[in-house]
């Protein structure tokens, strides 16, 4: 077993850039397979009113999406080495990326690792009923959980590369068994032909669009951070395939397990409805394997890409104390269990503020840096990523206009992409009005003797 990661925000080199796009797979879908992904399905089915067909292709429209930004953004981990939150300093100057990019990342991840130890929690809290009558207290389980997630996290990335490994095949059993359990169950509401037919659920463009909305926005919560899984990864091409097919694989997988619960029976937890089909206890117990697996590899992720955030905005932490520092943050947010009851407006919310700063970086990093960043320049404090007192105030204001207008928006119209979209367009206006106010600045005052040499400039 590897040993805790030694790395905080410095480049990775060049020569330690060994994870393949298998163990990249490995990694972003064992994280997509999870509990909050399954209820993130089944709200497509009972909130967006979408038959199961449906609430898949609109889940998987969103994650395709979401990830056609994200691997843009994920370049200069692989090209450089470096971990998300530093590259936001070029987009958002070093004090602009501590003050407002590594703090959203942070409430983000906790919230998602809070959300995964509820929703663990819940599904616990039914199976243990079931097998011995008793019911667990479901604060006292959601902490529990939330502990060895945290403690785990502590240990850093090639711990959790080797342990997702590990987790990867139990994961799939597990889903493979919540599925064999929905086609064998005595039940009626849970025959396919029925379930797919959804007889409870009407397509609707609001509901479709609405979902395409929170899919994508969820997955941009990361965008602060999707480098952090990239900078060991040698190319781009590993990165993308990697990425993208582990991303839309489980966006496929998870949307079917919880929509087709919700579909059958109405239950918003796939692992509540499954402890009420079986009474076979090796069934029930390999549900509650699949709880603690399926929960580890999310929050995992959650607790190592926040941590990375605080180190960020606090470098003299380090990363072993910031993780542990964001794991104790996570761990007392799990006491809540209304971020798992409000989950769709605890995701919109989120992706309110992601798809803007999506928006920003996308037309900073493409049009503005040109696909390559200054990387000695991300470490100088007076550096050209100083901006204004280390802030890029045109960054900055396009994201406030574009989370305005994101808020304002219907939800039939997709806002997910009016958010990215408003964004780029007024980060580059803002950025050429700056530039033009400077020049004419510039032209106004005298000319100034050149140090030493008694000429003008």
């Amino acid at each position: 077993m590897p040993g805790v990661e030694s790395f905080g925000v410095e480049p990775v080199p060049a020569e330690l850039r060994t994870v393949g796009w298998r163990d990249l797979f490995a990694i972003n879908f064992t994280f997509f397979l999870n509990p909050v992904m399954y209820v993130l399905g089944a709200l497509a089915v009972l909130e967006g009113g979408l038959p199961l067909p449906w609430a898949i292709g609109a889940m998987v429209l969103g994650q395709a999406l979401a990830f056609a930004l994200l691997v843009v953004v994920a370049q200069p981990g692989v090209d450089d080495g470096l971990p998300g939150q530093v590259a936001m300093r070029a987009h958002f100057g070093v004090w602009g990326a501590r003050l407002l990019t590594s703090p959203y990342r942070m409430i983000a991840a906790t919230y998602w690792f809070a959300a995964q130890a509820l929703t663990g929690a819940l599904g616990f809290q039914a199976i243990v009923e079931v097998i011995t009558g008793t019911r667990l207290r479901l604060v006292p389980l959601a902490l529990a959980l939330a502990v060895f997630h945290a403690v785990l996290a502590v240990l850093g990335f090639d711990v959790m590369r080797w342990l997702l490994r590990v987790v990867l095949p139990l994961s799939l059993g597990a889903a493979a068994l919540l599925i064999v359990l929905y086609l064998t169950a005595d039940d009626p509401r849970y025959a396919p032909g029925r379930v797919f037919d959804s007889p409870d659920q009407q397509l609707t463009w609001v509901g479709f669009a609405t979902f395409v909305t929170v899919m994508c926005g969820s997955s941009l919560t990361f965008v602060t951070n999707v480098a952090d899984f990239c900078r060991y990864t040698p190319t781009r091409r590993d990165m993308r395939v990697g990425l993208v097919s582990s991303a839309l694989l489980a966006a496929v997988a998870t949307t079917f397990i919880g929509g087709y619960a919700a579909a059958a029976s109405g239950e918003l937890n796939p692992f509540v409805a499954a402890a009420a089909l079986t009474s076979n206890d090796a069934a029930l117990v390999g549900l509650l394997l699949a709880i603690v697996v399926q929960t580890i590899a999310a929050n995992l992720t959650n607790a190592y890409t926040a941590g990375l955030s605080l180190v960020n905005a606090v470098p003299a932490l380090g990363r072993l104390r910031a993780t542990v520092l964001v794991g104790a943050v996570a761990v007392a947010l799990s006491a809540f269990p209304s971020f798992i009851e409000e989950a769709q407006n605890w995701i919109t919310h989120l992706g309110n503020v992601a798809a803007p700063i999506t928006g920003v970086v996308l037309a900073d990093y493409l049009l503005v840096q040109r696909s390559r960043l200054d990387v000695p320049a991300l470490f100088d404090p007076a550096g050209r990523y100083r901006y204004l007192g280390g802030v890029n105030v045109a960054a900055v204001g396009a994201v406030a206009v574009a989370v305005a207008v994101y808020s304002a928006l219907p939800q039939s119209l997709v806002k997910v992409l009016w958010g990215v979209a408003v964004a780029g367009v007024t980060y580059l206006i803002l950025r050429e009005a700056a530039a033009r106010a400077g020049a004419r600045g510039r032209r106004g005052r005298p000319a100034l003797p050149v140090a030493g040499t008694g000429r003008r400039r």
